[in-house]
């Protein structure tokens, strides 16, 4: 990609059938850009790819990816699922676009039960949760004969116990399939692949099988002690240092668990070592520990780290010091700007945000700019200004055949005849004797001799002999010409003549005017002209400028491109949750694109002034009679020169009708064109209705359709109002005046009405728009669908979530909701904790049997990072989007920072926002994302730089900074919005799966920034599917199910509660010949049978399992695996006590009985 940016460097490796191959590595790597290449979406700079077809023969995709492309099924990395159809019909259909349309009901069904959507066939893709849609894509990508499975990240967004059926059913699918996948999951690699590659800067750095790594690149085992915490560190250390000299502290977590790494070998020493920790458990030193050998984590970590590019060293390895000394920067210092300042620094934010975006996405702007340079070649081409001027030739040669008589003196005779032309057949001379008068008495009678036939004798001639120095010549011409042909013929026979030589000439040129009358030859310029003239009686713009408005529309396409595709992606959304306020919103646009449509009325009145000067001239000033005499509404010149300026009331008026349209069409490009084909409708439409009605006479169907067109059409409107400025400027209007009655006049005497419709088009769109994004007014009516449920039986919860309930519900909301209007107001001090507050939380959606979100109700004190976990579609997500107003709850509602989230009638700057889904902002670069929701959130002007270095260091965006934001890898953009969530910073931030698709670096990175905003006291809300993330960095966390919360707790609490003795998951070596897992199943044959452990199984996979044993100590448990690891096969295990991912899967259990 360009002279400085090579994304995959000599990279080699070939696949093979029956397996599957991880490809690993940080993001940015290279990764997708080897799908894309493998697949033919980019063309290798260098290098060859070949495929083998079905019979057996090697193809290169370079010249053969049409014909490959039907064996290859592809997993995006962003799910590309059509909305508006089933999850059914989008499988139905990737079958019949492969040609398995006889089977696509047979296909069809068997992927949704292979991937468990069979029981929400019938929901559109649009309605999905991100792992519903995550499932959808895997299995369009198995539809048909395909024989090669590109799988780019398949597990982002599942919850784990989806992960683990996908696993399983990962490895059913690949017999007679090859299969390669990315994953930013290290266990997820471990337990599926056959082979594993890893790539960090485009270049593999390890191949080989998982055992083969972990051999090369492992380091020994790890003790993770979870200690109490007001134990010092340094203490549980030298505690452990007696048995394991060579140990050493890998990670700290202040109040949280410690991490030593030991490459001492499983003997005595190291039972006595675990035996001391239960010694320091019974002490209460410890809560607890555990032990696990090395994993793909410390594989992956240990070859990134050790290969990192080293210019990008100093953005990528910083130590954990730095990372909190930049964490202070960015979170101790809560100042924003407030009052006129506010405003002002979001202001400038879209003001640099707008003119960034519109100069990078110049091929539009082009686009428009070159209408009005076409519109005004091509009409003065076609259709040139008629009656202006032209030129005429005076030669009695084109009037020929013809017979000329003349009466001549003798001196003259040959001059004359060289004057009129050589004699031929067609010119022919007829000398005569009469004078002029018997001349013309002699026509006559030539005519009254022959009636009703017509003569050639055009012209007559009488020059007598010179009197002195005057010289004179008689003429007779024929009413059947100009007549203007005998003064060509008189100034060369006396130029010929004072010259003395008959071979002198000289051409004389009539220039004449057309002048307006009744008999001038129809054309298409003569027939507007006269329809022009109707303006003067009826309030509709004169027909003459028809396409000039067509052309002035293309701003309003060009507007409503630019808002819609800020909208469409739901970048809007999020810097109105980032604290720009609707109102200020749409105020700064409307302003914005009245001063762009100055602009573009100026250029399109330069345009047409240059070309008509170009074709026609200088127009002339025209007297105050001349233009009285000439029946038009106007010149063109003039008529334009008047409308340009005159179209900013046009602007004023549609603008805000096309920023509601905006609202209706999510494709930008199709939005524009929609709103410019209406308003060339609706001029038209009523341009001819009003024009037939004013020819009928039909006066009260006349007026009562002019005023509907003007109160329901901003257009029509304002266009009444320009037409009646227009017509009195109009001299001739102001002649006819009373004059002509075949039209009644209409709308002259209530312009004033006209006026007050126009700023009503104005303002009442505009606060509707502000309604609906404060959240308002509701444009859907799905709602009113919506049956309201039994009962909700409270006795049905958990009991923690029941006490959480019942204190939520027992706030004064009163006062909640006054907190900041009124400073001295009782508020209880539960209430000043409570950042965030879940309040009996309702969603349904229509069609649906089951509540999205079920009386769901919790809160989020001030510097607490809640977790909500749940399966997908249970719910989170949901509850996510009605926080940040993009849903809006069937019932309930919740407060953030004490501000109904319902009703904002103030803006949301103290809440940020990381969505599931990320956001393209098309044209703009990472730091002017970053800069713009610094300037959104009012952060000082002194302090914006400062923050986006920072800010953009702690996330490891700094390589990035310049790069577009749609052509990030999925874990940079990932990052990205983290990183816009929490600059400035604000009081709560909602991370909706911040960290899917990230590498495991970038993953602990996030995690320990999440930790230090903890500290700062911002109140953090997080959802992952990763139970080792919210264990490192929540306090306190739900897990929901079908919408309500299932149990609600500290981790500690919930360990407790639900967790019994310790868990170990064990991942044998998996051979090709084992396609059954006897491996594993020998594995649990033997634990089940140590009745004295009381091990129980949790779940099990096809080389994986988990099982929970009741009894025992850590010791005991790992004495017992290191005796028999040789004999059960076992590759690596783990040994901690129940984990939290247990209990989430344990849920899962009691779901699937329910």
């Amino acid at each position: 990609f360009g002279p400085d940016k090579i994304a995959v460097n000599d990279v080699s490796f070939d696949l093979y059938e029956n397996q599957i191959t991880s490809l690993l590595g940080p993001n940015g790597s290279g990764k997708t850009t080897i799908f894309n290449c493998l697949i033919g979406i980019y063309k290798q700079t260098s290098g060859t790819i070949s495929m083998a077809n079905p019979n057996g023969s090697d193809y290169d995709t370079t010249s053969n990816i049409d014909m490959l492309r039907k064996s290859i099924g592809y997993c995006p990395q962003h799910d590309i699922l059509f909305d508006l159809l089933t999850i059914e019909e989008q499988l139905q259909f990737y079958a019949s676009a492969r040609g398995f349309g006889k089977y696509k009901q047979q296909i069809s069904d068997e992927m949704l039960r292979l991937v468990n959507l069979e029981n929400s066939k019938d929901m559109f893709c649009n309605a999905l949760s991100g792992g519903m849609k995550r499932r959808l894509s895997l299995a369009c990508a198995f539809v048909g004969d395909t024989r090669i499975i590109l799988l780019d990240e398949p597990s982002s967004g599942l919850d784990p116990t989806n992960r683990r059926l996908l696993w399983d059913w990962l490895r059913t699918m690949k017999e007679g399939k090859t299969l390669l996948l990315t994953t930013h999951f290290m266990e997820e690699s471990d337990a599926l692949s056959d082979r594993i590659m890893i790539i960090t800067n485009g270049i593999i750095k390890a191949d080989g099988t998982s055992a083969k790594l972990k051999e090369q690149y492992g380091s020994g085992y790890k003790l993770v002690v979870n200690r109490q915490s007001n134990q010092n560190a340094n203490v549980i250390a030298d505690e452990l240092h007696t048995y394991l000299p060579k140990m050493a502290a890998e990670s700290d977590i202040p109040g949280g668990d410690i991490v030593f790494r030991t490459n001492q070998q499983p003997d005595d020493r190291f039972v006595q070592a675990l035996r001391q920790l239960d010694v320091m458990k019974s002490k209460n030193m410890i809560k607890s520990y555990g032990v696990q050998n090395s994993t793909m984590d410390d594989v992956f970590l240990k070859i990134t780290n050790d290969t990192k590019d080293e210019s990008d060293s100093e953005t990528t390895t910083v130590t954990m010091e730095r990372i909190d000394e930049q964490c202070r920067q960015v979170f101790e210092n809560q100042y924003f700007l407030t009052g006129w300042q506010y405003y002002l620094s979001q202001l400038y934010g879209l003001l640099m945000k707008t003119l960034v975006i519109r100069y990078r996405r110049w091929g539009l702007t082009l686009i428009v700019l070159l209408l009005p340079i076409i519109y005004n070649l091509l009409s003065n081409i076609i259709a040139p200004t008629q009656g202006s001027g032209d030129t005429f030739k005076m030669q009695a040669t084109l009037l020929n055949p013809q017979t000329i008589l003349y009466t001549s003196n003798p001196v003259f005779e040959d001059y004359f005849q060289e004057a009129v032309g050589a004699k031929s057949s067609d010119l022919k001379f007829e000398k005569r004797t009469e004078n002029i008068t018997e001349l013309n008495r002699y026509i006559w009678q030539k005519r009254m001799d022959h009636p009703y036939t017509y003569t050639d004798i055009y012209l007559a001639f009488q020059i007598p002999p010179p009197q002195g120095d005057t010289y004179k010549i008689q003429t007779l011409s024929s009413n059947l010409i100009t007549g203007y042909e005998v003064i060509s013929v008189a100034s060369n026979l006396f130029y010929k003549y004072a010259l003395g030589d008959t071979s002198a000439s000289i051409q004389s040129t009539l220039i004449y005017r057309r002048t307006g009358n009744f008999t001038v030859e129809p054309s298409v310029s003569g027939a507007i002209a006269v329809l022009n003239i109707v303006s003067c009686f009826i309030k509709i713009l004169p027909f003459g400028l028809i396409l000039d408005v067509f052309v002035y529309y293309a701003i309003f396409l060009y507007t409503a491109v630019f808002l819609t595709s800020e909208r469409s992606d739901n970048f809007l959304s999020l810097q109105n949750i980032s604290g720009l306020h609707p109102a200020l919103y749409w105020l700064f646009n409307y302003i914005f694109d009245v001063i762009s449509s100055v602009i573009w009325f100026c250029y399109l009145l330069a345009m047409y002034c240059l070309f008509d000067v170009a074709f026609n001239g200088v127009p002339k000033t025209q007297s105050a009679a001349a233009a009285m005499l000439t029946i038009e509404f106007a010149s063109a010149w003039d008529l334009r020169v008047q409308f340009y300026p005159l179209s900013i009331l046009i602007t004023m008026a549609a603008l805000p009708f096309t920023y509601l349209v905006t609202k209706l069409i999510r494709s930008d490009i199709l939005c524009g064109l929609t709103v410019m084909i209406v308003l060339v409708l609706i001029h038209l439409i009523s341009t001819i209705l009003l024009m037939i009605l004013a020819l009928l006479k039909v006066q009260s169907a006349l007026n009562i359709s002019y005023w509907v067109l003007n109160l329901l059409s901003p257009t029509v409107n304002a266009q009444a109002i320009v037409t009646y400025i227009l017509a009195g400027k109009s001299r001739f209007c102001q002649l006819m005046a009373g004059q002509i009655t075949i039209f009644s006049r209409t709308g002259d005497d209530t312009m004033a009405v006209n006026w007050i419709i126009l700023i009503a088009h104005i303002i009442v769109p505009l606060l509707l728009l502000t309604a609906i994004d404060c959240g308002y007014v509701n444009i859907s009516f799905k709602s009113l669908l919506y049956k309201a449920p039994a009962q909700f039986d409270e006795n049905t919860l958990d009991s923690d979530v029941l006490a959480e309930r019942r204190r939520i519900l027992n706030l004064d909301q009163l006062a909640l909701t006054q907190r900041h209007v009124n400073a001295e107001a009782a508020v209880t001090e539960q209430q000043e904790t409570d950042h965030m507050v879940v309040h009996d939380l309702v969603k349904h959606f229509p069609g649906r049997n089951v509540l999205a979100v079920n009386h769901l109700t919790f809160g989020a004190k001030r510097g607490e990072a809640f977790g909500l976990l749940g399966y997908n579609g249970a719910g989170k997500t949901t509850t996510f989007r009605i926080l940040v107003g993009d849903e809006t709850a069937t019932q309930g509602t919740a407060y953030i920072d004490g501000q109904n989230v319902k009703r904002r009638l103030r803006s949301l700057r103290h809440l940020g926002y990381c969505p599931q889904q990320d956001c393209r902002m098309e044209f703009l670069t990472v730091q002017d994302a970053l800069y713009l929701l610094a300037r959104i959130r009012a952060v000082p002007f002194s302090r914006v730089r400062s923050m986006v270095q920072t800010i953009s260091s702690l996330f490891l965006l700094d390589p990035f900074l310049h790069n577009y934001i749609h052509q990030l890898s999925g874990g940079t953009k990932r990052r990205l919005h983290a990183a816009l969530a929490l600059i400035g910073p604000p009081l709560v931030t909602i991370l909706d799966e911040p960290t899917t698709g990230v590498d495991p670096n970038a993953r602990q990175r996030m995690q320990e920034i999440f930790l230090n905003a903890v500290k700062a006291k911002l109140t953090i809300i997080l959802t992952s599917h990763s139970m080792d993330e919210c264990e490192r960095v929540c306090n306190r966390l739900g897990i929901m199910y079908y919408g309500q919360l299932a149990c609600l707790g500290t981790i500690q609490h919930l360990k407790s509660k639900f967790g019994h003795g310790y868990s170990i998951s064990i991942k044998v070596k998996f051979h090709s010949g084992d396609v059954q897992g006897q491996a594993i199943d020998n594995v649990q044959a033997f634990l089940l049978s140590k009745s004295e452990f009381g091990f129980q199984m949790s779940e099990k996979t096809h080389s994986t399992a988990t099982f929970q044993a009741r009894n025992g100590t850590p010791a005991d448990l790992f004495q017992l695996l290191e005796e028999n690891k040789e004999l059960l096969k076992i590759e690596t295990y783990t040994i901690t006590q129940t984990t939290l991912e247990q209990i989430f899967l344990s849920f899962g259990k009691q779901i699937d009985a329910v």
